[in-house]
């Protein structure tokens, strides 16, 4: 069920995503649903966006290897969410991006959820930049824009149904990650 939640959230949010469809494309008896999930469809969905926050961590991650290249890492990243973008046929977004945009502020839970979700990631971000060989400073500055830019990128991509945003980025990026980090 959390699977199909998270998928759900990706390619058409969190208020299109009912209980009962999420229920439905899990293909768990509703017994299931209600059993593990007694609070409903918010419980269910703090499940998937913790599960999304952590899948996506280890990846972004895997993308900045102790030694690595910084600029290699961030190309890397960016590809990759171009790539998996593509498969999807131009629908699979960012599930934590689309619940934040639709529940923040009105769900504080959801909202302290998706909030969590995006430190993590500018924190692994960061934690790999470093990991190149850049100050922890400025990695931290990075990351920040990196995510911001990763974010609206995957928007720009998923509605022009082109990878041009987000290999733009990378490019942009990239050259960011071999300026001299002065003043940072």
């Amino acid at each position: 069920m959390i699977l199909a939640a998270m998928s759900l959230f990706q390619r058409e949010g969190y208020a299109a995503a009912s209980w009962r469809r999420i229920v439905q494309e899990s293909g768990a008896p509703w017994g299931s649903a209600h059993h593990y999930f007694p609070k409903g469809k918010e419980q269910l969905g703090l499940a998937a966006l913790e599960m999304a926050s952590q899948t996506v961590a280890a990846s972004m991650a895997r993308c900045f290897p102790e030694g690595g290249v910084a600029a290699d890492g961030v190309r890397q990243l960016f590809e990759g969410g171009a790539k998996l973008l593509t498969k999807s046929g131009f629908t699979a977004g960012c599930p934590i991006c689309t619940v934040a945009l639709e529940t923040a502020p009105q769900s504080p839970t959801l909202t302290e959820t998706c909030n969590s979700a995006f430190q993590l990631w500018r924190q692994t971000i960061a934690d790999g930049l470093v990991r190149c060989g850049m100050s922890a400073p400025y990695a931290a500055k990075l990351a920040v824009l990196a995510l911001a830019a990763f974010e609206g990128a995957l928007v720009q991509a998923r509605t022009a149904q082109s990878q041009e945003p987000m290999l733009d980025c990378a490019t942009m990026l990239e050259q960011l990650c071999r300026e001299p980090k002065s003043g940072a």
